[in-house]
């Protein structure tokens, strides 16, 4: 990884877009990852099938929590079908790390969270 690339990913984890609450989602899930810790909570305010804010809480290692506000900001103003379609092979070459596979668990922490929030949503 490029110094620029580190350098970026390091700005998002000291001050990530999407870090907070909302208070009147539409679909809100916890999810942990027992064997690093990752406490992930993800709130989804959603209106007209459109995904118009976004936002994560919870304590979180550098890859989880970086993971997490790259994904929502590409959710954002995207229908549920197609933030659904978001998969690990594009999270991972949007964060673009070379990683181990108990990191991999880390990264797709908030895939595993958004699909099961939409799918919450869908069956409402």
């Amino acid at each position: 990884m490029d110094e620029l690339r580190r350098s970026e990913l390091m700005e998002i984890y000291k001050d990530p877009s999407h870090k907070g609450k909302l208070f009147n989602p539409s679909i809100s899930l916890q999810k942990q990852h027992i064997f690093c810790g990752d406490n992930l909570h993800l709130f989804l305010q959603i209106e007209n099938n459109i995904i118009k804010q976004a936002k994560f809480d919870g304590e979180m290692c550098f890859v989880s929590l970086v993971s997490a506000d790259l994904v929502l900001e590409q959710i954002i103003g995207q229908t549920v079908q197609q933030a659904r379609s978001f998969n690990q092979e594009k999270l991972l070459a949007l964060i673009d790390l070379n990683l181990s596979t108990s990191r991999i668990a880390c990264a797709t922490l908030i895939m595993k969270a958004l699909h099961e929030a939409l799918d919450n949503y869908s069956q409402r």
